[in-house]
């Protein structure tokens, strides 16, 4: 099934998630129970970073690791690629019939349960989550929830079929069952394999993180104990791997502590015999850490290993909230985990598992305890995507193809853009110049309109180019056009420079982030871009404005190219408590914690489908306030939040240009 397939199939099934967005609900209730219990949780964050910075990808501390892991009595096999890593545990299974698993992402990115099925060697997963999962032959939906989309009854109905017998729907009856099982697998088998949250290079120590003790378990078994991990999990110190032990745990279930944490420093021994080592007396004789590089030490760009698993970026995306595990790669969900993937080579699985399909939001990066930038890490892939010609989306072909023959993403002739300004008297030269853009010019021409007036009622007489407007680029950029985008960036401000602009002010967000893209631009022609909420911020006063009274709840969407990336959450805050006189409400995510409209990162050109179920959520999170009226600041959030209503609308959506205008002209 191809990718617009899974899409479309992903939207028509959206409600199957509905339990692991309940589920993901539940962790952020119990994360902000316990926050308080954490009061240096920022402090751990910009730590975490630090030592990401200076561990992953550090060839002496590798070395180190390795070096001191060995001196521990730990064989280690490092091996370059998935095959060869596979190869190896296979070699390590060598007459075993039968072997237990803790959860481990890494074997999962390998599929390591169903190579090892193929060569007649039985995997057992032993984690509850995992368990149920591999029975119903699903992908996990959360590093440490895997089976967090699946409600009980579905769970009840899988056990049935799977014990041959009606079991309870009763999650204490579940448990029960499933737990017998797998002591019983347990009891058999001799060898168990488990990943690693952490190696400590200083100490030469495998940290396990686990919550039901069956990690302790598969790492007791007497023959052998195998874990598989990868070069990016080393850090410097035991006390590195416990900040991000703390954040992890923390952040992947909203507990403030695990309830197992192990340390390894090798196989058991005594030494109570003559005060000489005996090595193996309780766990297990040879313990093998396989890590597995397959890219990762060769990558540029390195900033997706920082990744420590927690899970939070796949509460906060809002095509993930939509499609679930269809986005991201086995064993890495989400835009990080396509992120990575194209970081280490495999770009063509990276553009298959979803890389076209990210809104550009940079929600996930807001949430990170990493700090990872998927947002960027996406572009620069769509952009060697592009450059090597491996993209494949028709859509966005016609965009660009529109970009290059017409000026615009619309497929309209040029001479359609200017239309609006016709009968308004605009000068083309001015210290104040309107920049209209694309959207604003040709989707909602009385916007632009009622933006020079707003510029005249405040005594400004804006400058317009008229015919000469160019693109800004904006669309291109995120389809990762970006040798275009700057083109078309620079040869505004040459327009600007040549009507004598010494501020440019848009309504469109994406062209003020777009432009300002560039400080290089911006300081050679020594122009400022301004969107228009900015701009009027400190500007309005109450002589001027008549405040439309209102009786319905407003609520204030924030456009992701103008908070996120340009940091402007309380300029239109401000401007809408000044002209509109009405119950002003917030919606559960706002401000840096917003959640896209669903139009942005070529999502709406490529996958109309999804782009309408992203802003039908939005649309339900205003409802959930109480809001009748949506005031936003952007062009295509204004059409997305319209245009996933259909003719059902229920919700109101505005651009704050109106609003402002209204409340001008009744003053007028």
């Amino acid at each position: 099934m191809g990718l617009k397939e899974r899409v479309d199939q992903a939207v028509r099934d959206k409600s199957s998630l509905d339990g692991m967005r309940h589920s993901f609900r539940t962790i952020e209730e119990r994360q902000c129970k316990n926050k308080a219990k954490i009061p240096d949780l920022e402090a751990r964050k910009d730590r975490l970073r630090v030592m990401k910075e200076g561990s992953v990808g550090n060839q002496e501390m590798l070395i180190e690791a390795i070096s001191a892991l060995r001196e521990n009595g730990f064989r280690v096999l490092m091996v370059k690629t998935a095959e060869a890593a596979l190869s190896a545990i296979q070699h390590e299974l060598h007459g075993y019939e039968l072997v237990v698993k803790s959860k481990s992402n890494v074997t999962k990115e390998l599929h390591l349960a169903e190579h090892l099925a193929k060569s007649g060697v039985e995997v057992i997963e032993t984690d509850l989550g995992d368990r149920i999962v591999q029975l119903a032959g699903c992908m996990a939906a959360h590093p440490t929830g895997p089976a967090c989309h699946m409600t009980r009854s579905e769970i009840a109905q899988l056990f049935s079929e799977h014990f041959g017998r009606e079991i309870s729907d009763d999650p204490m009856a579940l448990t029960s069952v499933m737990r017998d099982e797998i002591a019983e697998y347990l009891s058999k088998a001799m060898v168990g394999i488990t990943g690693a949250n952490a190696i400590t290079a200083a100490e030469g120590a495998v940290v396990i993180v686990h919550n039901e003790g069956n990690a302790t378990r598969c790492a007791m078994l007497p023959d052998k104990h195998i874990i598989v991990t990868t070069p990016e999990k080393i850090v410097p110190t035991l006390e590195d791997a416990m900040n991000s032990v703390r954040l992890q745990t923390y952040l992947s279930t909203g507990k403030i502590v695990s309830s197992y944490i192990n340390v390894i420093t090798g196989p058991s021994y005594t030494a109570d015999i003559e005060k000489k080592l005996y090595r193996g007396m309780h766990g297990p004789k040879d313990v093998v850490v396989v890590l597995v590089d397959d890219g990762r030490l060769s990558a540029v760009d390195k900033e997706p290993q920082y990744c420590i698993g927690c899970g939070m970026c796949l509460l906060h995306c809002p095509v993930y909230n939509v499609m679930g595990p269809s986005f991201g790669s086995s064993g890495h969900m989400g835009g990080q985990g396509v992120y990575l993937l194209g970081s280490t080579g495999k770009l063509e699985d990276s553009l298959e598992d979803g890389l076209f399909l990210c809104t550009s939001c940079g929600a996930c990066t807001e949430v990170c305890p990493s700090r990872i930038d998927t947002k960027k890490g996406m572009a620069n892939l769509r952009c060697t995507a592009t450059d090597s010609k491996k993209v494949d989306i028709s859509e966005h072909k016609e965009v660009l193809a529109s970009l290059r023959n017409y000026d615009n993403p619309w497929k309209v002739p040029r001479a359609q853009k200017s239309k609006w300004s016709k009968g308004l008297g605009l000068k083309p030269k001015g210290e104040v110049l309107f920049f209209a853009g694309c959207s604003t010019s040709l989707l909602f021409p009385e916007t632009a309109q009622k933006m020079v007036e707003i510029l005249r009622v405040l005594g400004m007489e804006p400058a317009y180019i008229g015919s000469k407007e160019k693109c800004c680029g904006s669309t291109v950029r995120k389809l990762g056009a970006f040798s275009v985008a700057r083109d078309k960036a620079e040869a505004c401000f040459r327009d600007f420079h040549d009507a004598g602009a010494k501020i440019v002010v848009t309504s469109c967000p994406g062209c003020s982030s777009a432009l300002n893209h560039y400080p290089d631009l911006i300081e050679e022609y020594g122009i400022q871009v301004s969107h228009i909420s900015q701009f009027l911020d400190g500007k309005l006063s109450h002589e001027s404005l008549s405040p439309v009274r209102l009786e319905c709840k407003v609520t204030y969407h924030d456009p992701c190219d103008l908070g996120r990336i340009q940091g402007i959450y309380e300029e239109p805050r401000h401007v809408l408590s000044q002209v509109l006189d009405a119950p002003i409400v917030e919606m559960d995510r706002s401000r840096r914690n917003s959640s896209c409209c669903g139009s942005g990162g070529g999502v709406k050109s490529g996958f109309p489908s999804l782009s309408e179920a992203i802003g039908s959520d939005r649309i339900d999170m205003a409802k959930s306030v109480g809001a009748k009226l949506i005031v936003t600041s952007c062009p295509w959030c204004v059409q997305g939040l319209r245009e996933c209503q259909k003719s059902r609308a229920k919700v109101q959506v505005k651009d704050l240009v109106d609003v402002v205008h209204e409340a001008l002209m009744r003053k007028e």
